[in-house]
């Protein structure tokens, strides 16, 4: 396993590339989730302008000061410190200039220009607002969100606070030096959340600073510690499930949103939903796509989701049929309102259906929570996987859904001709894989009802309970081979945390993080579902998955602008991982050829260990 990690981790440079690669076909990302969270709640200093620390370090550079002089003034003599109190607003600038400067002295052993310190942190880059924050909380705001600041802040000369930012992007403004309260004391937080009007659990908390996140987290606060401001971002984007770049000026507006006929979507509403004259409607495009658009309705004190599609309209048809079916057969599901076929309402044929409040989840590392929480979670998800699994298709009207037979053989072939028709200059590893997967195909294949992408991303958890309240994303799902959501659901767990493919976890430290390992999810499944043979193919089952991310992504890159040779570069990177799992698997038939597999308490059994 840790060779296979090796190899893997090698993929790292393509990261940048492949952050938003999430192919429809196969993990989806559906926002029929509105999340509960209704604030974000930002630090200043380090979190929305640039951080005084290595302002700090410059300035102790420049005046021959010894390095960490400052911070270790700000660290000592408790809450009366010059620093701190300077921070609460019981003394001005010219005391605390004075009695600051002679701490940090009396540390550095000579004398210290607080003053021109003091300075720079006033002026400079320190008054330029950070682009990537600023359109994170304007994006934020079009989506109904309320933002605040909540600041250890000073009082300049002139009695004003520093604060150089646009006041009208934020609903509160908190600092310290104006209430007399500076963080991590509780008081401060519940201060700025009374005035927003909102409870802990329904704020996210960003600071640069450990002990100030800590405390947000204590009170019940999604905290985010803000270190690389971008990676921050897509962390905040991840929590709240909505993308926080390319900002479009409008009322409830997404970038790229495109315009739905009002009047006939509201007549159309009036009338599906017994609606009165008087209620309006009200819109927000969820997602740039022109093909399969996202829309959250807010009308009649209803929340809904309308799901436009221009291409591809029988997998629309075959979705309503099958959430309809699964509706009150236990498996939690969106509730379907109706499927539009007539074009004369929005142009295309769409879904409606009732928004899913809970949460949603982004990153499998499940930023933000503690281990017992994550645990729970993740136990939810395979509880939830086993659930549809075990369903009597026939009992829900399902048994001629799709076709069971030879399952995995179908689906090499199809992905195979996505590729040929998307092929570019050959990939040698998709070649390979094309000829290995056929032949390798699992003798033993149940059916069952399949998800198609079930992964932690396309589900909605209970705002508070580890509880899976919908299953999104039911695109793919068919009567198929179980296995193939077992492994695609554990993809995270085979992928380093920085792998450009899928974020990963598997070199996380699971046991730290609370998050139950791959042996754990399979010996549990197989346990339940009474697989005694475990899941011996489990190599074969993930170079499949890759592969069809190589051929899914090999399509996209063929139809982007020519020169853009990187996206085909990166199909191939995509490809030689798919291959790695291969030749592991390869190594795993030789070995068990001579002998009998060791008995063992794994349920990856027959598996090579490196």
């Amino acid at each position: 396993m840790m060779m296979m990690m090796k190899k893997m981790q090698t993929a790292a440079r393509f990261r940048s590339q492949l952050w938003s690669l999430k192919m429809p076909s196969l993990c989806h990302r559906s926002f029929a989730a509105i999340s509960t969270y209704k604030a974000v709640i930002f630090d200043m200093y380090g979190v929305l302008i640039p951080s005084p620390v290595k302002l700090a370090t410059v300035f102790e550079q420049q005046n021959s000061v010894p390095l960490g002089t400052l911070g270790k003034a700000i660290r000592t003599g408790g809450e009366v410190n010059a620093w701190k109190r300077f921070m609460r607003g019981e003394i001005g600038a010219e005391e605390f200039v004075e009695a600051f400067g002679r701490q940090c002295s009396e540390i550095a052993g000579s004398p210290v220009p607080i003053g021109s310190f003091l300075s720079n942190l006033t002026s400079g880059p320190m008054t330029r607002p950070l682009p990537v924050m600023m359109e994170a909380i304007l994006c934020a705001r079009s989506r109904g969100l309320k933002t605040a600041v909540l600041s250890n802040n000073f009082l300049q000369l002139n009695g004003d606070p520093f604060l150089p930012l646009d006041h009208s992007l934020f609903d509160v403004i908190v600092e310290s030096c104006r209430e007399g309260l500076s963080k991590p004391d509780p008081r401060i937080y519940h201060l700025c959340l009374n005035r927003l009007g909102v409870s802990a659990h329904e704020a996210v908390f960003l600071d640069d600073l450990a002990l100030n996140v800590e405390a947000a987290a204590q009170l019940g606060m999604h905290a985010i510690k803000v270190g690389d401001i971008a990676v921050s971002v897509k962390e905040l984007e991840g929590v709240l499930g909505i993308p926080l770049s390319g900002f479009v000026p409008g009322p409830g507006s997404a970038p790229g949103a495109t315009k739905l006929p009002m009047d006939q979507l509201t007549q159309y509403l009036r009338k599906a939903l017994h609606l009165s004259d008087e209620d309006s409607v009200a819109v927000q495009q969820l997602n740039p796509s022109q093909s399969n658009s996202l829309y959250h309705l807010t009308t009649g004190g209803r929340h809904l989701l309308l799901r436009k599609q221009q291409k591809n309209c029988s997998a629309m048809e075959t979705e309503y049929r099958l959430l309809k079916s699964l509706s009150g057969s236990g498996i939690p599901v969106p509730e379907i309102i109706d499927l539009c076929e007539d074009p004369s309402v929005l142009g295309a044929p769409f879904l409606l259906m009732e928004v899913c409040l809970g949460r949603m989840f982004s990153y499998p590392s499940l930023p933000g929570l503690t281990p017992g929480d994550r645990r729970a979670l993740y136990q939810a998800m395979q509880h939830t996987l086993r659930q549809i699994h075990c369903l009597d298709p026939r009992a829900v009207g399902l048994e001629d859904y799709a076709e069971p037979v030879d399952y995995m053989g179908l689906q090499v072939q199809w992905w195979t001709q996505q590729y040929r028709d998307s092929e570019t200059p050959p990939i040698p590893a998709m070649e390979r894989l094309i000829q290995w997967l056929p032949l390798h195909l699992p003798k033993h294949q149940r059916s069952t009802l399949i998800h198609g992408s079930f992964s932690l991303e396309n589900l909605v958890f209970h705002p508070e309970k580890p509880e899976v309240v919908a299953v999104m994303a039911w695109g793919r799902s068919r009567l198929g081979d179980p296995l193939t959501d077992l492994t695609f659901s554990c993809m995270a767990h085979c992928l380093p945390q920085d792998n450009p493919l899928l974020t990963g976890i598997s070199d996380r430290g699971l046991v730290q993080l609370g998050i139950p390992t791959v042996e754990e999810v399979m010996r549990q499944y197989c346990s339940s579902m009474g697989l005694e043979e475990g899941v011996p193919d489990w190599n074969f089952y993930m170079a499949f998955h890759l592969f069809c991310l190589a051929a899914s992504h090999q399509g996209e890159s063929k139809s982007t602008i020519a020169g853009q040779t990187g996206s085909g570069r990166l199909a191939e990177q995509v490809a030689d991982l798919a291959w790695d799992f291969a030749t592991k698997e390869g190594f795993r038939i030789f070995n068990a050829m001579p002998r009998s597999p060791h008995a063992g308490t794994s349920p990856l059994k027959g598996q090579v260990a490196e």
